[in-house]
């Protein structure tokens, strides 16, 4: 313990309940080195329990005039999770460097100790577990029962499929954890029960702590078992399933919100997904200039570099460094767009208007800037004017249209089908439940159907050119021949019926002319250029030039 760094402080958090009997035996049991220094402190919380076990260390500490020792009773029963929570909070609020979580009943060898502060010290790892399934002959040499050996084997079988890890044991008691790591999960709002355990471990798996186990020896006694085993096996089978499930996004856990990093998968090479339609979309038109609204951290921008375009971004977060020639900061919401849309041809909002809590003025907006920046253009530049002899009669010979009005950028629109069957389904059965990603993204504001999202498209000016239903994008989240082949099916039926089947739905659409544009456009027949007996006509000055009649 001497190469124990000065700065590392280590609280050992030693939960009890009814252990009168065992306290004594376990503090007899920690190495004498461990006791009064200042960079160790044991906590014991004694929860709620009728016996004198509290008063009995007590007095052996007195005894032995050990000072780094606190001893709490919770005045009611917090549960073998909620135990737990007092003492974490107690490691992170008081700066303590790694909690080592000891159980009361001498189950698990207190010898092992300056083992978990070595294996902490050295590389500080998220997670220390200390496992007895390293050898099946080591657990049961230990006493553990036949039917105990069997369910933790085929429950860390089970948790290690869900959560990509390979552990020889989820339920152990005997655990270290990093203070850094607990303030970043909220384990607070964990279950109180005996799952918990199992809890803060998928909690470390959603954020990809860094779990190191080691090897401890099996000890059953006579303390007293308080785990009812069928309760325990399907409370840890229902929260693995869920965490599975919210990983997918298919429900969302308050427990595991916003604590992944990749929120934000690129989907960009996953077979018959949005993203890789709109790729595919790109390179059809030969795109060049592209103005990636609401980019994020750009994915499609950066495969789109790679082919020859040119991508501007916008969005209020940074990108990933080199994936965008042009990069604008701007709340979509509250600011105006930094660049004019009329210096591209394709306008990208992937995956954007489900985001903003008002669509149709966003939309809107983008149109009439649109219009207006571009007249002006094609008023300084002259383009699209005609040039005709004024008379009082028109000779169709003298009209020359000089020049016809280029169109304004394409649109490509992606955005999630809320009316899915799976939706539907669930909704017949009463549930709607929001996840991390997906249809029901928790951040969502708006939902559309195929028919709402026309329809919006279509009051708001836009002239829709072709409606495409993405399926299920099973190569996102499987990877492998399984998630092409369910990718493929999906697709399909997307096809087959968007309104029904299609997960997302793709718009190409362009922004139709505006009342000045159709003005700025029409063909003068015939202008008056006096009244009357020569009286010269006034008419009001339109702010816009390019219309303005002489």
């Amino acid at each position: 313990m001497s190469q124990l760094q000065a700065s590392h402080k280590f609280l050992v958090y030693v939960v009890a309940y009814e252990a009168e009997q065992h306290l004594y035996d376990l503090f007899e049991r920690i190495p004498f080195e461990l006791f009064n220094r200042p960079d160790f402190h044991f906590l014991v919380s004694d929860d709620a329990s009728s016996d004198n076990g509290p008063v009995v260390l007590k007095e052996w500490l007195e005894a032995h005039e050990i000072h780094n020792v606190t001893i709490l009773k919770n005045r009611a029963n917090q549960g073998y999770g909620g135990n737990q929570k007092i003492g974490f909070r107690v490691a992170v609020d008081n700066g303590y460097s790694c909690l080592i979580l000891l159980h009361g009943d001498g189950q698990y060898s207190p010898e092992l100790l300056p083992e978990f502060a070595r294996v902490w010290n050295e590389n500080e790892p998220d997670v220390i577990l200390g496992s007895r399934m390293h050898s099946i002959q080591s657990a049961r040499k230990g006493g553990m029962p036949y039917y105990k050996l069997l369910g933790n084997r085929i429950l860390t079988t089970f948790q290690n499929r869900m959560t990509g890890w390979k552990l020889s044991e989820y339920h152990t008691g005997y655990r270290g954890y990093s203070t850094k790591f607990l303030a970043s999960v909220p384990f607070e709002i964990n279950t109180n029960d005996f799952h918990f355990d199992t809890e803060i471990l998928l909690q470390a798996a959603h954020v990809n702590a860094n779990v190191v186990e080691i090897n401890i020896p099996t000890f059953y006694g006579d303390e007293v078992c308080r785990v009812s085993g069928f309760k325990y096996a399907w409370n840890v089978f229902t929260a693995t399933l869920q965490y599975k499930m919210h990983q997918l996004g298919m429900l969302c856990s308050l427990k595991l919100r916003n604590l992944s990093t990749g929120r934000y998968r690129d989907k960009t090479q996953a077979d018959y997904s949005s993203h890789a339609l709109a790729l595919q979309i790109l390179e059809e038109r030969q795109a060049k200039q592209i103005l990636d609204i609401g980019c994020g951290p750009g994915h499609i921008a950066a495969r789109c570099e790679q082919a020859g375009m040119r991508v501007t971004g916008i969005d209020r977060a940074e990108p990933l460094p080199g994936s965008m020639s042009d990069f604008y900061v701007a709340n979509l919401e509250q600011d105006e767009l930094p660049v004019s849309i009329c210096n591209y041809d394709t306008v990208l909002l992937m995956d954007v208007i489900e985001h903003l809590a008002d669509p149709e003025e966003f939309m809107l907006g983008i149109r009439n800037q649109a219009h207006d920046q571009f007249s002006e253009v094609a008023g300084d530049q002259d383009s699209g004017s005609v040039s005709l002899q004024l008379g009082s009669q028109f000779d169709s010979e003298q009209l020359e249209i000089e020049e016809t009005e280029p169109s304004l950028p394409v649109f490509i629109i992606s955005t999630p089908n809320v009316a899915f069957a799976a939706v539907r389904i669930n909704l017949l059965l009463g549930r709607f439940n929001y996840a991390e990603r997906g249809i029901l993204d928790i951040t969502h504001k708006r939902l559309f159907t195929r028919k709402s999202l026309l329809q919006m498209l279509n009051d708001c000016g836009y002239e829709i050119e072709r409606v495409r239903g993405v399926g299920v994008p099973f190569a996102a989240v499987m990877p492998g021949r399984t998630g092409k082949c369910l990718g493929w099916i999906a697709n399909w039926c997307a096809k087959i019926w968007p309104s029904l089947f299609a997960f997302q739905l793709l718009v190409e659409c362009r922004p139709r002319p505006g009342v000045k544009d159709v003005l700025r456009n029409a063909i003068r027949i015939h202008e008056l250029s006096h009244a009357g007996h020569g009286e010269s006509v006034e008419t009001a000055e339109p702010e816009n030039p390019s219309y303005k009649f002489k």
